[in-house]
Protein backbone atom coordinates (compact mmCIF):
# COMPACT_ATOMS: atom_id res chain seq x y z
CA UNK A 1 0.00 0.00 0.00
CA UNK A 2 1.73 3.45 -1.26
CA UNK A 3 1.56 6.46 1.38
CA UNK A 4 -1.09 8.56 -0.39
CA UNK A 5 -3.32 5.42 -0.94
CA UNK A 6 -2.10 5.19 2.97
CA UNK A 7 -3.07 8.65 4.16
CA UNK A 8 -6.62 8.37 1.88
CA UNK A 9 -7.95 5.33 4.08
CA UNK A 10 -6.77 7.20 6.97
CA UNK A 11 -9.18 10.03 6.15
CA UNK A 12 -12.05 7.55 5.27
CA UNK A 13 -11.43 5.80 8.28
CA UNK A 14 -11.66 9.07 10.38
CA UNK A 15 -14.56 9.85 8.44
CA UNK A 16 -16.75 6.68 9.33
CA UNK A 17 -15.41 6.72 12.46
CA UNK A 18 -17.34 10.23 13.15
CA UNK A 19 -20.43 8.90 11.24
CA UNK A 20 -20.58 5.91 13.17
CA UNK A 21 -20.08 7.77 15.88
CA UNK A 22 -23.13 9.97 15.47
CA UNK A 23 -24.90 7.39 13.94
CA UNK A 24 -25.12 6.05 17.42
CA UNK A 25 -25.94 9.24 19.75
CA UNK A 26 -28.09 11.04 17.18
CA UNK A 27 -31.15 9.39 16.83
CA UNK A 28 -31.84 8.27 20.45
CA UNK A 29 -31.03 11.86 20.95
CA UNK A 30 -33.37 13.46 18.83
CA UNK A 31 -36.09 11.41 19.32
CA UNK A 32 -36.07 12.38 22.87
CA UNK A 33 -36.77 16.06 21.94
CA UNK A 34 -39.94 14.70 20.15
CA UNK A 35 -38.30 14.23 16.46
CA UNK A 36 -40.40 11.23 15.70
CA UNK A 37 -40.61 8.32 12.71
CA UNK A 38 -42.33 10.80 10.27
CA UNK A 39 -39.67 13.88 11.02
CA UNK A 40 -36.80 11.30 10.91
CA UNK A 41 -37.28 10.02 7.57
CA UNK A 42 -38.00 13.62 6.19
CA UNK A 43 -35.11 14.37 7.56
CA UNK A 44 -33.73 11.63 5.37
CA UNK A 45 -35.42 12.82 2.00
CA UNK A 46 -34.54 16.68 2.80
CA UNK A 47 -30.47 14.75 3.13
CA UNK A 48 -30.42 13.32 -0.02
CA UNK A 49 -32.49 16.06 -2.04
CA UNK A 50 -29.55 18.00 -1.14
CA UNK A 51 -27.43 15.59 -2.11
CA UNK A 52 -29.35 15.90 -5.57
CA UNK A 53 -29.35 19.37 -5.63
CA UNK A 54 -25.11 19.57 -5.87
CA UNK A 55 -25.10 17.25 -8.82
CA UNK A 56 -26.46 19.94 -10.96
CA UNK A 57 -25.04 22.95 -9.13
CA UNK A 58 -21.13 21.65 -8.56
CA UNK A 59 -20.40 19.62 -11.82
CA UNK A 60 -17.60 21.25 -13.59
CA UNK A 61 -13.92 21.83 -12.11
CA UNK A 62 -14.44 20.91 -8.37
CA UNK A 63 -11.42 20.43 -6.57
CA UNK A 64 -11.53 17.49 -4.75
CA UNK A 65 -9.59 19.22 -1.46
CA UNK A 66 -12.10 21.93 -1.53
CA UNK A 67 -15.26 19.60 -1.41
CA UNK A 68 -13.95 17.75 1.39
CA UNK A 69 -13.52 21.15 2.87
CA UNK A 70 -17.01 22.30 2.69
CA UNK A 71 -18.07 18.97 3.00
CA UNK A 72 -16.64 19.01 6.14
CA UNK A 73 -17.90 22.17 7.42
CA UNK A 74 -20.89 21.14 6.41
CA UNK A 75 -20.93 18.16 8.68
CA UNK A 76 -19.92 20.72 11.76
CA UNK A 77 -23.26 22.35 10.75
CA UNK A 78 -25.44 19.39 10.75
CA UNK A 79 -23.90 18.60 14.03
CA UNK A 80 -24.39 21.68 15.91
CA UNK A 81 -28.30 21.63 14.76
CA UNK A 82 -28.77 18.71 16.31
CA UNK A 83 -27.59 19.34 19.37
CA UNK A 84 -30.60 21.30 20.34
CA UNK A 85 -33.64 20.97 18.52
CA UNK A 86 -35.95 22.94 19.18
CA UNK A 87 -38.56 22.54 15.98
CA UNK A 88 -38.59 19.81 13.10
CA UNK A 89 -37.79 22.62 10.97
CA UNK A 90 -34.19 22.55 12.69
CA UNK A 91 -33.47 18.86 12.11
CA UNK A 92 -34.49 19.48 8.56
CA UNK A 93 -32.09 21.92 7.94
CA UNK A 94 -29.47 19.99 9.76
CA UNK A 95 -30.23 16.99 7.90
CA UNK A 96 -29.89 19.30 3.99
CA UNK A 97 -25.97 19.84 5.39
CA UNK A 98 -25.93 16.28 6.21
CA UNK A 99 -27.06 16.01 2.48
CA UNK A 100 -24.29 18.07 0.99
CA UNK A 101 -21.81 16.32 2.60
CA UNK A 102 -23.04 13.02 1.16
CA UNK A 103 -22.02 14.84 -2.26
CA UNK A 104 -18.87 16.48 -1.57
CA UNK A 105 -17.36 13.95 0.36
CA UNK A 106 -18.44 10.42 -1.08
CA UNK A 107 -18.24 11.31 -5.15
CA UNK A 108 -14.40 12.51 -4.74
CA UNK A 109 -13.16 9.68 -2.33
CA UNK A 110 -14.56 6.82 -4.61
CA UNK A 111 -12.78 8.26 -7.81
CA UNK A 112 -9.61 9.07 -5.93
CA UNK A 113 -10.24 5.09 -3.85
CA UNK A 114 -10.80 2.99 -7.15
CA UNK A 115 -8.21 5.37 -9.66
CA UNK A 116 -5.71 4.08 -7.07
CA UNK A 117 -6.47 0.66 -7.28
CA UNK A 118 -4.85 -1.63 -9.73
CA UNK A 119 -7.51 -3.22 -12.02
CA UNK A 120 -7.14 -6.98 -10.70
CA UNK A 121 -7.58 -5.45 -7.31
CA UNK A 122 -10.97 -3.99 -7.84
CA UNK A 123 -12.82 -6.66 -5.23
CA UNK A 124 -10.64 -6.79 -2.61
CA UNK A 125 -9.69 -2.85 -3.12
CA UNK A 126 -13.83 -2.44 -3.11
CA UNK A 127 -13.67 -5.13 0.35
CA UNK A 128 -11.23 -3.22 1.92
CA UNK A 129 -13.84 -0.06 1.89
CA UNK A 130 -16.68 -1.50 2.69
CA UNK A 131 -14.64 -3.38 5.44
CA UNK A 132 -13.67 -0.31 7.31
CA UNK A 133 -17.27 0.82 8.04
CA UNK A 134 -18.12 -2.21 9.98
CA UNK A 135 -14.88 -2.61 11.96
CA UNK A 136 -15.32 0.81 13.13
CA UNK A 137 -18.41 0.15 13.62
CA UNK A 138 -18.28 -2.25 16.39
CA UNK A 139 -16.24 0.41 18.54
CA UNK A 140 -17.23 3.41 17.88
CA UNK A 141 -20.85 2.77 18.64
CA UNK A 142 -20.21 0.79 22.38
CA UNK A 143 -17.95 3.95 22.76
CA UNK A 144 -20.83 6.66 22.32
CA UNK A 145 -23.35 4.23 23.66
CA UNK A 146 -20.87 3.89 26.92
CA UNK A 147 -20.25 8.29 26.34
CA UNK A 148 -23.89 9.00 25.95
CA UNK A 149 -25.28 7.07 28.78
CA UNK A 150 -22.89 9.15 31.29
CA UNK A 151 -23.50 12.22 29.52
CA UNK A 152 -24.43 12.93 26.13
CA UNK A 153 -22.45 16.41 26.12
CA UNK A 154 -19.43 13.72 26.38
CA UNK A 155 -20.26 12.70 22.67
CA UNK A 156 -20.80 16.25 21.41
CA UNK A 157 -17.21 16.59 22.41
CA UNK A 158 -15.79 13.84 20.90
CA UNK A 159 -17.97 14.30 18.28
CA UNK A 160 -16.46 18.27 17.62
CA UNK A 161 -12.80 16.71 17.97
CA UNK A 162 -13.36 14.36 15.40
CA UNK A 163 -14.42 17.40 12.80
CA UNK A 164 -11.24 19.14 13.78
CA UNK A 165 -9.33 15.79 13.16
CA UNK A 166 -11.13 15.42 9.85
CA UNK A 167 -10.10 19.11 8.72
CA UNK A 168 -6.21 18.49 9.55
CA UNK A 169 -6.33 14.93 7.22
CA UNK A 170 -8.03 17.24 4.23
CA UNK A 171 -4.52 19.04 4.21
CA UNK A 172 -2.88 15.62 3.66
CA UNK A 173 -4.68 14.00 0.32
CA UNK A 174 -3.77 14.25 -3.02
CA UNK A 175 -5.95 17.11 -5.11
CA UNK A 176 -7.62 16.50 -7.98
CA UNK A 177 -10.64 17.86 -9.90
CA UNK A 178 -13.77 16.76 -11.91
CA UNK A 179 -16.00 17.82 -14.58
CA UNK A 180 -18.65 16.13 -15.79
CA UNK A 181 -22.11 16.96 -17.61
CA UNK A 182 -25.23 14.26 -15.86
CA UNK A 183 -26.27 13.07 -19.27
CA UNK A 184 -22.80 11.99 -19.59
CA UNK A 185 -22.64 10.60 -16.62
CA UNK A 186 -25.96 8.56 -16.88
CA UNK A 187 -25.32 7.56 -20.18
CA UNK A 188 -21.60 5.97 -19.16
CA UNK A 189 -23.60 3.68 -16.31
CA UNK A 190 -26.07 2.57 -19.08
CA UNK A 191 -24.89 -1.41 -18.71
CA UNK A 192 -25.30 -0.80 -14.81
CA UNK A 193 -27.62 2.16 -14.21
CA UNK A 194 -30.95 -0.19 -13.55
CA UNK A 195 -29.28 -2.03 -10.91
CA UNK A 196 -27.94 1.03 -9.13
CA UNK A 197 -31.48 2.28 -9.09
CA UNK A 198 -33.03 -0.67 -7.91
CA UNK A 199 -30.32 -0.84 -4.81
CA UNK A 200 -30.93 2.85 -4.26
CA UNK A 201 -34.72 2.17 -3.63
CA UNK A 202 -34.25 -1.28 -1.40
CA UNK A 203 -31.66 0.78 0.36
CA UNK A 204 -34.22 2.65 2.33
CA UNK A 205 -34.62 -0.81 4.60
CA UNK A 206 -30.81 0.25 5.75
CA UNK A 207 -31.14 4.05 6.00
CA UNK A 208 -34.26 4.69 6.86
CA UNK A 209 -36.41 1.52 8.24
CA UNK A 210 -33.79 -0.29 9.86
CA UNK A 211 -32.43 2.63 12.21
CA UNK A 212 -34.96 4.44 12.41
CA UNK A 213 -38.20 1.43 13.65
CA UNK A 214 -35.33 0.28 15.67
CA UNK A 215 -36.02 3.36 18.09
CA UNK A 216 -39.52 1.51 19.03
CA UNK A 217 -37.53 -1.41 20.70
CA UNK A 218 -34.26 0.93 22.06
CA UNK A 219 -34.73 4.34 23.21
CA UNK A 220 -31.61 4.91 25.22
CA UNK A 221 -28.25 5.69 23.50
CA UNK A 222 -26.88 2.47 25.46
CA UNK A 223 -28.99 0.07 23.86
CA UNK A 224 -29.53 1.64 20.32
CA UNK A 225 -24.97 1.74 20.40
CA UNK A 226 -25.12 -2.02 21.24
CA UNK A 227 -27.65 -2.95 18.84
CA UNK A 228 -25.46 -1.09 16.24
CA UNK A 229 -22.34 -2.73 17.22
CA UNK A 230 -23.93 -6.02 17.17
CA UNK A 231 -24.83 -5.15 13.93
CA UNK A 232 -21.59 -3.99 12.48
CA UNK A 233 -19.61 -7.39 13.69
CA UNK A 234 -22.31 -9.33 11.81
CA UNK A 235 -21.08 -6.82 8.52
CA UNK A 236 -17.12 -7.30 9.54
CA UNK A 237 -17.10 -11.04 9.58
CA UNK A 238 -18.73 -10.94 5.58
CA UNK A 239 -16.48 -8.52 4.03
CA UNK A 240 -12.98 -8.61 2.87
CA UNK A 241 -12.90 -12.43 1.99
CA UNK A 242 -15.28 -12.36 -0.86
CA UNK A 243 -13.27 -9.34 -2.38
CA UNK A 244 -10.34 -11.65 -2.30
CA UNK A 245 -12.48 -14.48 -3.74
CA UNK A 246 -14.19 -13.04 -6.59
CA UNK A 247 -10.72 -11.30 -7.76
CA UNK A 248 -9.52 -14.77 -8.27
CA UNK A 249 -13.17 -16.04 -9.50
CA UNK A 250 -13.31 -12.98 -12.07
CA UNK A 251 -16.22 -13.68 -11.59
CA UNK A 252 -18.61 -11.74 -9.45
CA UNK A 253 -22.00 -11.96 -10.80
CA UNK A 254 -22.70 -15.41 -9.86
CA UNK A 255 -22.10 -14.22 -5.81
CA UNK A 256 -25.00 -11.58 -7.22
CA UNK A 257 -27.88 -14.19 -7.70
CA UNK A 258 -27.57 -15.80 -4.15
CA UNK A 259 -26.70 -12.37 -2.10
CA UNK A 260 -29.71 -10.32 -3.88
CA UNK A 261 -32.41 -13.32 -3.62
CA UNK A 262 -31.47 -13.46 -0.02
CA UNK A 263 -31.61 -10.20 0.35
CA UNK A 264 -35.71 -9.82 -1.27
CA UNK A 265 -36.54 -12.74 1.01
CA UNK A 266 -34.93 -11.56 4.37
CA UNK A 267 -36.91 -7.89 3.55
CA UNK A 268 -40.14 -10.22 2.89
CA UNK A 269 -39.95 -11.33 6.14
CA UNK A 270 -39.58 -8.04 8.36
CA UNK A 271 -43.63 -8.38 7.64
CA UNK A 272 -43.61 -10.41 10.70
CA UNK A 273 -40.92 -8.42 12.90
CA UNK A 274 -41.89 -5.00 13.18
CA UNK A 275 -43.92 -6.15 16.81
CA UNK A 276 -41.41 -8.64 17.57
CA UNK A 277 -37.88 -7.61 18.99
CA UNK A 278 -36.50 -11.45 18.54
CA UNK A 279 -37.36 -11.61 14.65
CA UNK A 280 -36.38 -7.61 14.24
CA UNK A 281 -33.24 -8.47 15.56
CA UNK A 282 -32.35 -11.59 13.86
CA UNK A 283 -33.69 -10.08 10.64
CA UNK A 284 -31.64 -7.18 10.37
CA UNK A 285 -28.40 -9.51 11.69
CA UNK A 286 -28.71 -11.32 8.27
CA UNK A 287 -29.16 -7.86 6.46
CA UNK A 288 -25.58 -7.02 8.40
CA UNK A 289 -24.13 -10.16 7.06
CA UNK A 290 -25.51 -9.94 3.58
CA UNK A 291 -25.39 -6.30 2.91
CA UNK A 292 -21.32 -5.58 2.82
CA UNK A 293 -20.89 -8.88 0.49
CA UNK A 294 -23.61 -6.97 -2.23
CA UNK A 295 -22.22 -3.56 -1.66
CA UNK A 296 -18.51 -4.78 -2.38
CA UNK A 297 -19.77 -6.95 -5.77
CA UNK A 298 -22.52 -4.33 -7.26
CA UNK A 299 -19.74 -1.49 -6.57
CA UNK A 300 -17.06 -3.65 -8.23
CA UNK A 301 -19.42 -4.35 -11.18
CA UNK A 302 -19.93 -0.90 -11.89
CA UNK A 303 -16.24 0.02 -11.93
CA UNK A 304 -15.33 -3.17 -14.10
CA UNK A 305 -18.35 -1.66 -16.63
CA UNK A 306 -17.61 1.71 -16.31
CA UNK A 307 -13.81 2.45 -15.89
CA UNK A 308 -14.08 6.30 -16.82
CA UNK A 309 -15.02 6.80 -12.80
CA UNK A 310 -14.61 10.48 -13.10
CA UNK A 311 -17.45 10.50 -15.28
CA UNK A 312 -19.39 7.22 -14.27
CA UNK A 313 -18.95 7.74 -10.07
CA UNK A 314 -21.36 10.89 -10.20
CA UNK A 315 -23.59 8.86 -12.82
CA UNK A 316 -23.74 6.13 -10.37
CA UNK A 317 -24.55 8.24 -7.19
CA UNK A 318 -27.24 10.21 -8.60
CA UNK A 319 -29.02 7.53 -9.63
CA UNK A 320 -28.27 6.02 -6.31
CA UNK A 321 -29.45 8.76 -4.49
CA UNK A 322 -33.07 8.78 -6.77
CA UNK A 323 -33.36 5.39 -6.15
CA UNK A 324 -32.98 6.38 -2.02
CA UNK A 325 -35.18 9.27 -2.63
CA UNK A 326 -37.79 7.10 -4.07
CA UNK A 327 -37.45 4.35 -1.53
CA UNK A 328 -37.72 6.72 1.59
CA UNK A 329 -40.72 8.22 0.09
CA UNK A 330 -42.28 4.83 0.10
CA UNK A 331 -40.96 4.81 3.96
CA UNK A 332 -42.43 8.03 4.86
CA UNK A 333 -46.38 6.79 3.61
CA UNK A 334 -45.89 3.61 5.64
CA UNK A 335 -45.26 6.17 8.59
CA UNK A 336 -47.91 7.94 7.88
CA UNK A 337 -51.00 5.60 7.06
CA UNK A 338 -49.64 1.96 8.51
CA UNK A 339 -49.68 2.14 11.77
CA UNK A 340 -46.70 0.08 12.16
CA UNK A 341 -44.17 -0.72 9.59
CA UNK A 342 -45.88 -3.83 7.40
CA UNK A 343 -46.44 -3.37 3.61
CA UNK A 344 -44.07 -1.76 3.11
CA UNK A 345 -41.55 -4.41 3.01
CA UNK A 346 -43.01 -6.69 0.12
CA UNK A 347 -42.46 -3.48 -1.73
CA UNK A 348 -39.28 -2.92 -1.02
CA UNK A 349 -38.24 -6.65 -1.03
CA UNK A 350 -39.75 -6.13 -4.80
CA UNK A 351 -37.38 -3.87 -5.83
CA UNK A 352 -34.56 -6.29 -4.53
CA UNK A 353 -36.04 -9.55 -6.22
CA UNK A 354 -36.07 -7.50 -9.50
CA UNK A 355 -32.46 -7.09 -9.43
CA UNK A 356 -31.51 -10.56 -9.82
CA UNK A 357 -34.48 -11.17 -12.70
CA UNK A 358 -32.97 -8.11 -14.62
CA UNK A 359 -29.49 -8.93 -14.33
CA UNK A 360 -30.64 -12.61 -15.83
CA UNK A 361 -32.51 -11.30 -18.31
CA UNK A 362 -29.57 -8.98 -19.25
CA UNK A 363 -26.81 -11.22 -19.83
CA UNK A 364 -27.93 -14.37 -20.36
CA UNK A 365 -31.54 -13.93 -22.53
CA UNK A 366 -31.16 -10.60 -24.18
CA UNK A 367 -27.22 -11.23 -23.74
CA UNK A 368 -26.60 -7.10 -24.33
CA UNK A 369 -24.05 -7.32 -21.34
CA UNK A 370 -21.30 -9.25 -19.86
CA UNK A 371 -20.58 -9.02 -16.58
CA UNK A 372 -17.72 -10.01 -14.48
Amino acid sequence: MDRPFLRLIIFFSAFLWLNSFLRTIVPPHVFSQGIGFKEMTIGLLVAFFGQILLFFLLNKNVSSKLAWFFGTASLLLSVVLVINVKSPSQYYLSAFFNGLNLYLFFIFYNIAHFEATPRDKTGISSGLMFAIGPVIGIIAPLIAAFLGAINIWFGWGISLISLMILFVLIKLQKDFSISYSILDSIKEIASTRIFIFLEGIWEAVVFGLIPIYTLFFFKTTLEYGTFLAYLSLLSAIATLSIGRLSDRLQKRIIFLYPVTISLAVVTFAFMFASQNINIWIVLSGIVSLLLPIFLNISTAMVVDMSPNLRVSIPGRELVLASGRFLGLTLVLLSFMYEQRPFFIFPVLGSAMFLYPIFLFWSSKIRKKYRYL
